[in-house]
């Protein structure tokens, strides 16, 4: 293996020295793509209950008989706290409503 330019010429303790810097670069570098590796598989859990939400929420509004077919009556418009059910999904994401639904 070929000695770079940049280390020729520097004593054995000055070598020493860049080994040391460059394992700490290293190491700094590991850390960071460990961050991200968990950050990143942090984003996937996150997206698979996003999308089993959505794909609940999908399920239902589709079983709702004449959705968008009359327009909606003055009760309907009233703001009722019963008709939405919150869900903390986590920190990052929050809290999701969604209508009430009579199973």
């Amino acid at each position: 293996m070929a000695v770079p330019s940049t280390f020729e010429g520097l004593s054995r303790e000055e070598l020493m020295q860049k080994v040391v810097e460059l394992q700490q670069g290293l190491a700094e570098l590991s850390m960071k793509v460990d961050n991200v590796k968990g950050e990143n598989t942090q984003l996937r859990d996150e997206n698979v209950v996003l999308k089993d939400y959505l794909n609940n929420l999908m399920t239902k509004v589709g079983q709702m008989s004449n959705l968008g077919s009359t327009a909606p009556s003055r009760v309907a418009l009233q703001h009722n706290p019963d008709s939405a059910q919150s869900v903390r999904v986590n920190d990052h994401i929050g809290e999701l409503t969604a209508p009430a639904m009579e199973d």
